[in-house]
């Protein structure tokens, strides 16, 4: 931590109540411990729950994070297409690395959706 020890549990704690009150940071972190189990048990139903709150609110650490247990099937039923989309979708909010995702993804045929907009921009820019 930062000016204190490091404790999971606590700051899932702090985060569980931030994410109660509609919190996009607190909603994508909770999850993000949820998904690997620290402070908290390890529930990856709940990880995509807490996910796709924060992607709801344009959260796009959220989105990110569940396009990847979209596409793995971590807590959810496996959907490449789905996983794809939410990349797109965080890339159309500017996030550089889901840009980069969404570029592999569509490299390796993974999903049937359209290169976002956002995408083609970046494309055009970097030329």
């Amino acid at each position: 931590g930062i000016f204190v020890a490091q404790d999971h549990e606590t700051a899932a704690q702090f985060y569980s109540l931030a994410a109660d009150q509609g919190n996009v940071c607190a909603q994508y972190l909770i999850g993000f411990l949820c998904e690997r189990g620290k402070g908290t048990k390890r529930d990856l139903g709940e990880a995509m729950r807490l996910y796709r709150a924060a992607a709801a609110l344009r959260g796009v650490r959220a989105l990110g994070s569940m396009g990847v247990c979209l596409e793995e099937g971590r807590g959810v039923a496996q959907s490449k297409a789905e996983a794809a989309a939410s990349f797109a979708a965080a890339s159309e909010l500017g996030a550089a690395e889901e840009l980069f995702e969404s570029g592999v993804r569509y490299l390796n045929v993974v999903g049937q959706v359209s290169a976002p907009e956002s995408f083609t921009l970046q494309l055009a820019v970097s030329d």
